[in-house]
């Protein structure tokens, strides 16, 4: 089988940081925001809008303190864990995992994330730009079907925030297969799993022109492509 320009990055191979009390390793960096990251080959440049990718957890009964956002939408996808969340809006709620909140910055949030139940939770995020600046802010939830994607930004579903950018996220079972047949990035977030014919483990990040994954054990996978080819 053609490799399809296939990439893996290996999360272990990249620098561990983080602020505050969340552990994280950057893993895809835009210079569109980052201009300085494209100067690295270690990491992954993105794809169109999607701009910005770190996995990690947070540290039990810590997180990030207040802080604003403004024109960013952002994937928070909590494997394991809870994290209250507390702010200017969406005061009081939490995502249990696995879960996944949307937040659409648009013209301006404070927030704050935390662990909670004295435990470290685990965590995804994904930043993209907004199809335009000034939106209204807000947020969605979701929870996940075992063996399925779940579309949370962007696709044809008019329950998610619109984006030129698609993400799904999937728990998947020994078996399941998830393809896409234009540019992509998908992370390996649990699990084992070929991908374009590559062996592929928890942590991995693969970018190419086309997608065939097969997952080899339970594994928990986000998918990101552009809307337009969905």
């Amino acid at each position: 089988m053609q490799t399809n320009n296939t990439r893996i990055i290996h999360r272990d191979d990249l620098p561990l940081g983080g602020f505050a009390g969340i552990i994280e390793t950057r893993m895809v960096q835009n210079p569109k925001l980052w201009k300085d990251a494209a100067n690295r080959t270690d990491i992954s440049h993105g794809l169109g809008d999607f701009l910005y990718l770190a996995t990690g957890h947070f540290k039990p009964n810590d997180g990030a303190p207040l802080h604003p956002h403004r024109d960013v939408d952002i994937v928070s996808f909590i494997p394991n864990g809870a994290v209250g969340h507390e702010g200017s809006m969406g005061h009081g709620t939490k995502i249990e995992g696995p879960g996944i909140q949307v937040q659409r910055a648009g013209t301006g949030i404070e927030h704050a994330e935390f662990s909670l139940n004295g435990e470290k939770a685990d965590l995804v995020q994904l930043w993209f730009a907004p199809p335009q600046k000034g939106l209204e802010p807000g947020y969605q939830d979701y929870k996940l079907e075992p063996g399925k994607l779940t579309t949370v930004l962007g696709g044809n579903d008019q329950h998610t925030f619109h984006n030129t950018m698609t993400v799904q996220i999937g728990l998947l079972n020994e078996g399941d297969k998830a393809t896409s047949d234009h540019p992509f990035i998908a992370f390996l977030n649990e699990g084992e799993a070929t991908a374009n014919g590559i062996p592929v483990k928890s942590g991995d990040l693969i970018e190419g022109d086309t997608l065939e994954f097969v997952a080899h054990t339970p594994s928990s996978l986000v998918l990101i492509q552009h809307t337009e080819t969905f």
